[in-house]
């Protein structure tokens, strides 16, 4: 179990480790929501409702989920 948490959260700590830190919570939440959510993406676990499946290129469901 503890190995699937490290490798999930690996991508995480690759961009989080070559900063100094994050001087306000909100600009953490953000980056690491964007980090969390191109990983969904490359996953497959995104909805793409309207987007027509796996047809969709990774920048349309990008700009779907920033959109909602």
């Amino acid at each position: 179990m503890n190995n699937l948490e490290e490798r999930d959260h690996r991508r995480v700590k690759q961009r989080i480790r070559p900063m100094l830190g994050f001087k306000r919570f909100d600009n953490a939440a953000v980056t690491i929501s964007g980090i969390e959510l191109a990983e969904k993406i490359k996953k497959g676990q995104f909805k793409t409702g309207k987007l027509g499946g796996c047809d969709a290129t990774m920048a349309e469901l990008w700009h779907a989920a920033l959109a909602a």
